[in-house]
């Protein structure tokens, strides 16, 4: 008849939401004490790419993939020279800065 018998996957309440030709900006920083690295990046069948990007450079949501194996991810394209990439949706921001955060 057409049933499901189990609820379809809901998305991650933290995955950031943007528009086909909206813009963004690369939100990466290796972790504390570890060497620079390029950002985790996949191409359009999984396979890890190699990559310059940088944190803060401006690109263009160009489309959406949303059940990858890594979460919802964004095909993305640098305003600066056009190249394409494919990047899960942790490694973007809205903002050209990190947002501040303030301890306790």
């Amino acid at each position: 008849m057409g049933y499901r018998s189990s609820p379809a996957p809901r998305r991650a309440k933290n995955d950031l939401i943007l528009g086909v030709g909206s813009h963004a900006y690369v939100n990466w920083s290796p972790p504390v004490g570890e060497p620079r690295r390029p950002v985790p990046m996949i191409d359009a069948s999984g396979t890890p790419v190699a990559n310059d990007l940088a944190d803060g450079q401006e690109v263009e949501i160009v489309s959406w993939r949303p059940r990858s194996r890594d979460g919802l991810s964004y095909q993305i394209r640098r305003l600066s020279d056009g190249s394409e990439w494919w990047i899960t949706a942790t490694f973007l921001r809205t903002l050209p800065d990190r947002p501040y955060s303030q301890s306790p």
